[in-house]
Formats: structure tokens, C-alpha cells, sequence
């Protein structure tokens, strides 16, 4: 059905936008209805004669419109709630232009959700993204229907909100075994985020401060803020955050929590030197500040061994251990630890009573059989392998383009890449973000400096995160390839 004939070329729109306008149209007259397909890029390339990269931007473009969706290895299709016809794009209110129910007040909020979510898009970039692909889900489905095929009844009910015994005794196993941490009290959580929260809602109170990367983890800032804290930036260098800076805001009263991603820092990767971790914790126990310690990835260190987390070395109990198994498994599963004191893992358990009781006990049951059985390690050794040979080759192909500057990481799944000298003067890309905006229009998704900053009118924004973890090399490259154009492009 020939009903993507473009009209007589107007050298004034471009022709992606053209492209746009005649499916937006068949849309609207009926010849497309809500749910149909649309034909392959190669196809309408072929067809029209276009570029591939044009019909990638025009479908982007209508995605972001809200006409069409992508879904991941079938295409692209019309959306089942259409937009308003008159509407060129969907429109994002913030929470206080919501319509709000006489009686109702809201007095807190939480994270913006996401207008185009990252996964959304063909070229993923995102930081610490783990391809899902690449997990052994028949393996695991098996250590699931084991469960289900005799499940403990008692554990289906309400109780053991720190965890399953299970997965207790096996997490415990290898954080001792893997990061050398000991005599903690283990709980499990659904994901890193709500560790953080809990922590920030049982440590924090309004007016306190806490000191951060100044270019850090928003998720965590998020939390932080939630519970009222003041997030004071710390200033931070080619080494990690500086202790002197730390001391200087920690003389001026109130710092009650410090935050800290010391093994591959979020979003600059950069691993805290052990003299700078030596100092700050001396300070945090000349003032009786407890750390968060988030070790995210400590599993993908590739250089050397990786250092012993912060938490393996605390004579004064006052590091807060959060890990998560979504880098290794998916984020979907949900599985956050703690490695905390007993009383404050007593606290913990009690305040999740208020939330949600507890974990997901099939996940939970499944995973600690899964890594009774070696099964974990199996896909730990694969994944690291593999991480290592994608760093390897996102190194290779950034440096075949003059754009880009980045330190080589010792470990992680992200480079944190400058942008430098465009070889094109009549490029319309000045910052990061107009990048990632940019990008976005051909289906790249990548996070830019801003995005991290706390103070942003005290920053630049020179950098990109590139994750490389989560897409193939052939896919990385290509994605490369687009964000290049995209730089230069004076479009």
C-alpha cells in the first residue's frame, strides 16, 4: 500500500520531517489505525530512496510526538492512544500544573518519570546498562520452577523482611568470598534505590546536609533530598573527591551523611585513591559521620583486582554497605544488599514494614539455588569477560574520531568521554545536552554532563557517559557513528 509517496520535495523542510508529516497523516485520515505496524527502515530506505538514517530520525521524531512506539526486536508500530490531532507533540506538565483533587495537597515529590525512557531507543548509551540478551533465562527458569514446584508455604506469607534465609546465607557467602566483607548483618531490597531511601528516612531529618560528588548519582541525590537533607557539593578531581574540600564543608556544620561511589564514581568513573578513602574516613570518624558506600559494579573491574570496598575496613562501624544485582542479572529483578551493623539492620527491617514487608520471594529463591548451584558465577565470569573485550572496543572506535577525550577507566561499564574539537565551525552543537538532544531525534540516547551536576550554574558541560555494556560492538559503533554526525551536523 503505497501510502508513504512523499510529496514534491520543499527544499525548506527537511525530508525526515517531510517523511513525518505523510505517515502523521495517514494516521489521521484512518489508512494507518492504532496498533498497525509500519514497514521496516530498510524497506522504506529502499522504497523512497532515502537514507536509512533519515527514516530513523522521522520515526524518532514521531515517537516523540506520541504517534508511534518502538518495541524492542519487532519495529516500529502505531501507538494504541493516539495524541490529540492538533497537537504536534504530547504535552509534559510538571506535578504542580496536574490537576489536583479539592482536599488533596501534595508537600513532597518524587523523581520526574522519564518522557522517552532510554530502552525506548535503537542506540542506548546509557551507564551501567547490562544487556539483557545476554542473560541464561532458561538456566534460571529452572531454579525458579524448583521453587514453585516445591514451595515453602510459611515463606510465601508475611515475616523474613530482611530476606529469605536462603538468599541471606548466600549473599553472605560471597560478599565474603568476592569483596571480603564480613561480620555484617545482611537485608535484601528491592533494588539499590530503595536501600538509599530507607537509609536517607532513618538517618536524615530537614535542615540536615549531606556531602556529594558534585557531579554525582541523581537517583541518590533524589533520596536524599526526599527525607529533607540539604545535598552539599564536595569538590571532586582526577583522584575522586577531595578530603580537604570535604573537611571545609563539614566545619560549617550539619553534614550528617556522606555519599560516596569510591570504586568507579558515578558518572566520572574514576576510582578514590586509597589515601583519599584512608582521609575521609578519618574525618567521618572524627565527626561521627556515617557513609554510604554504593558499590554498584564492583564486580566489572578489569586492571587489577578491585579495591576492597571501604566497608571491609570500618573500625567504627560507620560505612553503610549498598550493592545490587541489577548489573549483573537486570534491573528488573530488583535485588538490592545491604551489609549493615545490627541494630541498624534491625531499623531497616522495621521501616520496611511501612513500605512493602518484603522482596519478591520467587526472585529471592530462584537466585539463591542459582548461586548454590554455580550458576552465578558462570554468568558473572561470561559477563566480565565480555564487558571487558566491549570496553576494549568502544576504546578503539572513540579513538578514531578527534571529538572525543576520555581516561581510559580501570573497571565499570561507562566511559566518561569530553567532547573537544569539532571539525566542523558551522556545527549548531555548542554543549553536551544540545547533543543528547539532538541525538535523540535519531534514536541515540545519551547522558550528558548537566545531567549529574548538583550546582549546574558552577559547571561546564563538555562530557558525555557512554555506556558500553549493553549493546553489541557492531551496535556501538553504529551509535557512534550517528552521534558523530549528529555533532557536526550544522542542521
Amino acid at each position: 500500500m503505497k501510502i508513504f509517496t512523499l510529496p514534491k520535495i520543499d527544499s525548506s523542510q527537511a525530508k525526515y520531517l517531510q517523511l513525518a508529516e505523510t505517515i502523521r497523516a495517514a494516521i489521521k485520515q484512518g489508512q494507518l489505525k492504532a496498533g498497525d505496524p509500519l514497514p521496516s527502515v530498510t524497506s522504506l530506505s529502499q522504497d523512497l530512496r532515502l537514507n536509512r538514517h533519515t527514516i530513523m530520525k522521522s520515526f524518532a521524531e514521531l515517537v516523540a510526538e506520541g504517534w508511534v512506539e518502538s518495541i524492542q526486536r519487532v519495529g516500529y508500530k502505531v501507538v494504541a492512544n493516539l495524541p490529540i490531532e492538533n497537537s504536534r507533540r504530547p504535552v509534559v506538565r510538571n506535578q504542580t500544573d496536574s490537576p489536583t483533587p479539592i482536599g488533596y495537597r501534595l508537600v513532597r515529590a518524587g523523581m520526574p518519570l522519564p518522557t522517552y525512557p532510554a530502552n525506548n531507543f535503537e542506540y542506548n548509551f546509557s551507564g551501567g546498562q547490562a544487556d539483557v540478551s545476554l542473560f541464561p533465562f532458561d538456566e534460571f527458569k529452572k531454579c525458579m520452577s524448583e521453587f514453585l514446584s516445591r514451595p515453602k508455604i510459611a515463606q510465601l506469607s508475611y515475616g523474613e523482611s530482611a530476606g529469605t534465609p536462603e538468599l541471606l546465607e548466600q549473599v553472605e557467602i560471597y560478599l565474603r568470598k568476592s569483596r571480603a566483607i564480613t561480620n555484617r548483618e545482611i537485608v535484601i531490597t528491592n533494588g539499590s534505590q530503595e536501600a538509599l531511601f530507607i537509609v536517607a528516612q532513618l538517618l536524615l531529618k530537614s535542615g540536615d546536609k549531606v556531602a556529594v560528588d558534585a557531579l554525582g548519582y541523581p537517583p541518590a541525590m533524589s533520596a536524599f533530598r526526599s527525607a529533607g537533607a540539604e545535598l552539599v557539593a564536595v569538590n571532586q578531581d582526577a583522584h575522586g573527591m577531595c578530603p580537604v574540600d570535604l573537611e571545609s564543608q563539614i566545619s560549617k556544620g550539619d553534614v550528617r551523611l556522606i555519599y560516596l561511589t569510591p570504586l568507579h564514581q558515578y558518572p566520572t568513573t574514576i576510582t578514590l585513591t586509597v589515601s583519599r578513602r584512608m582521609a575521609i574516613y578519618q574525618l567521618a570518624a572524627q565527626h561521627q559521620i556515617p557513609i554510604v558506600e554504593d558499590d554498584y559494579d564492583h564486580e566489572f573491574h578489569y586492571r587489577c583486582q578491585p579495591l576492597a570496598p571501604m566497608a571491609t575496613q570500618d573500625p567504627k562501624q560507620l560505612v553503610i554497605y549498598i550493592s545490587t544485582f541489577s548489573k549483573i542479572m537486570f534491573p528488573g529483578a530488583r535485588i538490592g544488599i545491604m551489609a549493615v551493623t545490627k541494630e541498624l539492620a534491625k531499623a531497616i527491617t522495621e521501616y520496611r514494614l511501612l513500605i512493602c514487608h518484603k522482596s519478591n520471594v520467587l526472585m529471592q529463591s530462584a537466585l539463591a539455588k542459582w548461586m548454590e548451584n554455580g550458576g552465578f558465577e558462570r554468568h558473572l565470569r561470561r559477563t566480565t569477560r565480555l564487558n571487558l573485550q566491549r570496553r576494549d572496543h568502544a576504546i578503539a572506535v572513540l579513538k578514531n574520531y578527534p571529538c572525543f577525550e576520555f581516561v581510559i577507566p580501570d573497571g565499570g561499564m561507562a566511559l566518561w568521554v569530553r567532547l573537544t574539537n569539532n571539525p566542523n565551525p558551522s556545527s549548531r552543537v555548542s554543549s553536551a545536552e544540545q547533543l543528547a538532544k539532538k541525538c535523540q531525534l535519531v534514536g541515540v540516547y545519551v547522558q550528558h554532563e548537566r545531567q549529574f551536576q548538583l550546582h549546574t550554574q558552577f559547571n561546564g558541560d563538555n562530557f558525555i557517559r557512554l555506556g558500553f555494556a549493553g549493546m553489541s560492538e557492531k551496535k556501538f559503533a553504529a551509535g557512534i557513528k550517528l552521534l558523530v554526525e549528529c555533532l557536526q551536523s550544522s542542521h
